[in-house]
């Protein structure tokens, strides 16, 4: 039921979201339009009762509460309260659509790591991956209103080919023992089947199967975040609040936004920003609710019932049709070619080539044609003539190194420059008590670059 309109806002065209507004599966029109209209017509019913039923003295009182009523109601902290409200919801809208539970891995695993095509290590293969589709039927049953009316009791779910009747037997021996849910179960039944397979040696390794073991675990681990998330929703106290605030505040706008002051220069019959405000402020706390149970029944709650038919199907797709049917192996079309162009159909975009931000910054001016490397020097140490410089840095070897690309886009780098002077400056005027200095930097290298003492 999910309403998908991606194809819509492929591009960046000024027309691209004004079509969503003609949507209505999913819209905001087909969310707020009942109570809109409800209180649309409360609010004519008030204005009528003011402008034709009530004597003018009461005409003034309801004038002069309509008037509080307006300069009270922005105590209502509605923006704050939405927002945070919104905010939370989406986030655990987004942990849940993350742990949705695909299969790709698992049965990818399985097809890896399980060999042999004997009917034993199909059947084992096969299992394992209807195991763990049983085990998320389960969880959705528990879960999802949708999933539920498909499957309403576990004997349509053997009917539906996801359990065996043998398997089902097995489940209700325990159910007679245990109160608590078992949607553990066909997630050890398949993880004994993978050690079954280790056993028998379909699988080479212990380290391989630890490694399919762990994708069934990180899958169940998914399934048991679902039923976290639905076993322990928000405090109700924070939707309540919210749809208290947002339906008091609009309730007392019947009386608060009637065209009462007789000094207004236009007189009008209908609520025009009133009904802007009601849509957007009604229909943010609709996208709240909409998010809130994703595994439910609205035009945008994730497609449960398609979610286990697609990972039944294409998990026994991998692990039986799929296993191990790879192309004949040949040259492919770009075998020994340097310069690999790919095609492009007609009318696609061309590629236009990434790189880092400063790929093509060079630092260098034109007519340089060394860089002179020095050990690391603090650089306050460089620039404050009063601190001493470490003297064995003029006794080390500097290294040079001969620039030939000297052509290109550059950009120069006036405090590194500055520094590496300042530290030869200084470095070629120590003296050590009456002795002369040390030779300076420039002094142990010739014009060309060679280092010499």
């Amino acid at each position: 039921m999910t309403v998908n309109y991606n194809l819509l806002v492929s591009n960046s065209s000024p027309w691209s979201l004004f079509k969503l507004l003609i949507r209505w599966k999913g819209s905001i029109w087909k969310a707020v339009w009942l109570e809109y209209f409800v209180w649309l017509v409360c609010f004519f019913i008030v204005s009528a009762i003011y402008r034709f039923a009530l004597p003018e003295a009461h005409q003034k009182i309801f004038t002069d509460l309509a008037k509080y009523i307006d300069t009270k109601t922005r105590y209502i902290p509605m923006d704050f309260m939405l927002g945070f409200f919104v905010t939370i919801v989406v986030n655990r809208w987004g942990v849940i659509f993350q742990n949705i539970g695909i299969l790709d891995n698992v049965s990818l695993m399985t097809a890896a790591h399980i060999k042999g095509k004997t009917l034993e290590a199909r059947i084992i293969r096969r299992n394992i991956v209807r195991y763990c589709v049983l085990a998320q039927c389960i969880v959705f049953r528990d879960i999802s209103m949708q999933v539920r009316k498909r499957f309403p009791t576990l004997d349509t779910v053997v009917t539906g080919h996801l359990m065996m009747p043998h398997e089902k037997e097995r489940f209700d021996e325990i159910d007679a023992k245990d109160k608590y849910a078992k949607h553990w179960m066909p997630f050890q039944w398949a993880i004994s089947l993978a050690n079954m397979a280790r056993r028998k040696d379909l699988v080479e390794s212990d380290i391989r199967v630890d490694t399919l073991i762990n994708e069934i675990k990180t899958f169940r681990t998914q399934m048991a975040t679902l039923r976290n998330y639905d076993w322990v929703p928000l405090p109700i106290m924070y939707p309540q609040l919210v749809v208290l605030a947002v339906h008091t505040y609009f309730f007392l706008a019947l009386i608060s936004r009637q065209f009462v002051d007789p000094t207004d220069v236009i007189d009008l019959y209908f609520p025009i920003m009133s009904s802007l405000q009601f849509v957007f402020y009604i229909g943010w706390m609709k996208v709240a609710e909409a998010l809130l149970n994703p595994m439910g029944e609205d035009d945008d709650d994730f497609e449960c019932n398609w979610l286990i038919d697609r990972n039944l199907r294409i998990g026994l797709t991998i692990v039986d049709e799929g296993f191990e049917s790879t192309p004949d192996l040949i040259q492919d079309d770009f075998f020994d070619k340097l310069d690999v162009k790919p095609l492009y159909a007609a009318g696609s975009r061309a590629v236009h080539s990434l790189e880092g931000s400063t790929a093509n910054v060079q630092l260098l001016r034109d007519n340089v044609s060394e860089v002179e490397m020095f050990p690391m020097q603090d650089s306050e140490e460089v620039f404050d003539d009063k601190v001493p410089l470490d003297r064995s840095l003029n006794k080390r070897r500097v290294s040079v190194v001969h620039h030939k690309d000297c052509g290109g886009r550059r950009n120069s780098s006036v405090d590194s420059s500055n520094m590496f002077g300042n530290l030869r400056r200084r470095m070629s005027s120590f003296h050590l008590g009456s002795k002369p200095s040390s030779a300076s930097l420039g002094d142990h290298y010739n014009e060309k670059g060679a280092y010499h003492n």
